[in-house]
């Protein structure tokens, strides 16, 4: 079933004021069901009637925007060492950015991050309708709020209900690489594309799926991409199993391939390390090239089954595209069939400030969401939203 109103408020967030006829146009959609769309965002004081449009002749259309000021929004990006978050208006203009050193882990770093977060919600002018921070682990699709993170030592823990309660604010939580495939489908070179991937290599190695121009979340997560079997045994993973992709071609396992191939010392960093495998073509192949068949491999699986237009490959590790690039392009062309064989692959630069943006547009999805059950940190967006709009707040 069709999401009107999701598609309505996506369609004015990226492309800026339009007129009910180009919505209906733009979107395929009957006048009775952009009308139901309109009103509801309106009710609700996301979207505002601007100033009319020059007119040709006949009539001026009046134009729909986002009322900008109606909140502010909080998104984090969650890595191994450090936050890196961006506070931002309802036309996703970056108000500013922040980044702070991040260490802890289990319950403490629960409590490291709620330090840290009070700091930035007093920043805020106006209404704060919500954070959202994108984990790198296993977020729950039913509540938004309970993580497992290997990286954060994080086991069904509610991180979502525990901030909340600290801060008085909304928290949602989302899969980092999934906040980095909404970025790229609402401002990116995938708002104009159905079905993309995204993966992400450094740490860990990510996946995010936009199927139908929705991501997908599974009914207990989705996308860890790093935990597909590459090799049988294998190396022992962090996770448990045997034999993982992480154990292969993350970066620490690359780093560690170096160290006992007795190429760099155990404190040796991975810049060195790079700048070394590209001085050396055997190092370099000697490091890169079964982690890059490897990956080629298992995303040539998922491309066979899913058939994106597009491929995203972004992360810290894409530093070494370089070294990567020439085994991984032979592996995956032999590894996917011929009739899915269409996508293009776009490599971008690493950005925590993209992730952390994304992690913006989970708050105001929970403002659309018309299932008011969902969680309580949804209702209160929505609560949030009401006491700005009517406070009067102008575009």
């Amino acid at each position: 079933m069709r999401d009107s109103t999701n598609e309505v408020l996506r369609n004015i967030a990226t492309q800026g004021p339009l007129s009910r006829a180009q919505l209906a146009r733009d979107l395929g959609l009957s006048g009775p069901t952009l009308t139901q769309a309109t009103k509801y965002l309106l009710d609700r004081g996301l979207i505002t009637e601007l100033e009319q449009s020059p007119s040709t002749g006949g009539r001026p259309a009046t134009l729909l925007g986002l009322v900008a000021n109606a909140g502010q929004l909080l998104g984090i990006k969650l890595a191994e060492d450090h936050v890196v978050g961006v506070c931002v208006n309802l036309h996703s203009e970056i108000l500013w950015k922040f980044e702070e050193p991040f260490k802890s882990r289990g319950e403490a770093a629960v409590k490291e991050l709620t330090n840290l977060l009070r700091k930035q919600v007093k920043r805020v002018k106006g209404q704060l309708l919500g954070i959202g921070i994108g984990v790198p682990g296993v977020v729950s699709p039913l509540d938004s709020s309970t993580a497992d993170s290997l990286m954060l030592g994080w086991t069904n823990l509610d991180v979502g209900k525990k901030l909340s309660q600290e801060l008085n604010t909304p928290v949602l939580l989302e899969n980092d690489v999934n906040t980095l495939s909404i970025t790229e489908s609402l401002y990116g070179h995938g708002r104009d594309v159905s079905n993309f991937i995204t993966i992400t290599l450094g740490r860990g190695i990510g996946m995010g799926l936009v199927i139908n121009g929705e991501l997908y979340s599974g009914s207990y997560g989705a996308g860890e991409f790093g935990h597909v079997q590459a090799v049988s045994p294998g190396a022992l993973c962090e996770c448990g199993k045997m034999g993982c992709l992480e154990t292969l071609a993350s970066s620490p396992a690359i780093h560690a391939s170096a160290v006992t191939a007795g190429y760099i010392r155990p404190n040796t960093s991975i810049s060195k390390l790079l700048e070394l495998a590209r001085s050396d073509k055997k190092i370099a192949h000697a490091l890169f090239k079964k982690p890059a068949e490897a990956l080629g491999i298992a995303l040539g699986n998922v491309i066979n089954v899913f058939g994106p237009e597009l491929i995203f490959i972004s992360g810290e590790g894409v530093g070494a595209w370089d070294l990567w690039e020439p085994h991984f392009q032979k592996s995956l062309k032999a590894s996917v069939v011929s009739t899915m064989n269409k996508f293009e692959i776009e490599v971008d630069p690493w950005d925590d400030a993209k992730w952390a943006l994304g992690a913006t547009a989970i708050v105001l999805q929970a403002s659309l969401s018309r299932n008011s059950n969902i969680n309580s940190q949804s209702v209160e967006v929505k609560n949030r939203l009401r006491i700005a709009s009517a406070s009067g707040f102008s575009a």
